[in-house]
């Protein structure tokens, strides 16, 4: 991916780990520190996943009212014990609630969701990996996300040469999402 000088992203994730997963990928691909805007996500205040679709539209809206400016979002979520498909048709019908319309092939809005956690996604990109048949949120103590998101961009250049390389499931569509950033 080149440098995204000057692209502006705002980022709307559940938690603290995909806040820091996210926003070192967005650096390590070249984005800029302060062109990352984070909308503060509740911490122990509800449920988390409510307060993404809660945000969403709202974001959405706001990108596409300033198409002239170069935007981009950013939406981190679990699927948890849901599929990855779930979880991205939940996200659709948030949009569809709030009268906004569904997201366009062309248009700079990412989806990343991990399936069950980030947790996998750091695990198995620290050479530990994992099936995505299991809950690891506890098996990370310590993240390096500075090395996750090393890994992260590796893997997706990998893809981008071949996109037969195995990964975990949920990361692949992870990696065809991120090329909404206009890679």
């Amino acid at each position: 991916m080149a440098k995204k000088k000057g692209v502006r992203v705002t980022i709307v994730v559940e938690d603290e780990r995909l806040e820091r997963f996210s926003r070192n990928v967005l650096l390590e691909f070249g984005f800029s520190r302060h062109e990352l805007r984070v909308v503060p996500y509740p911490v122990g205040r509800g449920s988390a996943k409510d307060w993404v679709e809660k945000h969403y539209p709202i974001e959405v809206r706001a990108l596409r009212s300033k198409a002239h400016q170069k935007l981009a979002l950013l939406v981190g979520t679990d699927a948890d014990e849901r599929s990855v498909a779930e979880r991205f048709r939940s996200l659709a019908r948030a949009l569809q609630r709030h009268d906004v319309p569904a997201r366009m092939d062309d248009e700079r809005i990412v989806l990343w969701v991990p399936k069950w956690n980030i947790e996998t996604w750091m695990l198995y990109l620290s050479g530990d990996p994992r099936d995505e048949d299991h809950d690891y949120k506890h098996d990370v103590k310590k993240p390096d996300f500075t090395a996750v998101a090393k890994a992260f961009v590796a893997e997706y250049r990998r893809f981008e040469d071949d996109d037969s390389i195995e990964a975990l499931a949920s990361l692949r569509v992870a990696f065809v999402e991120t090329e909404r950033f206009g890679v």
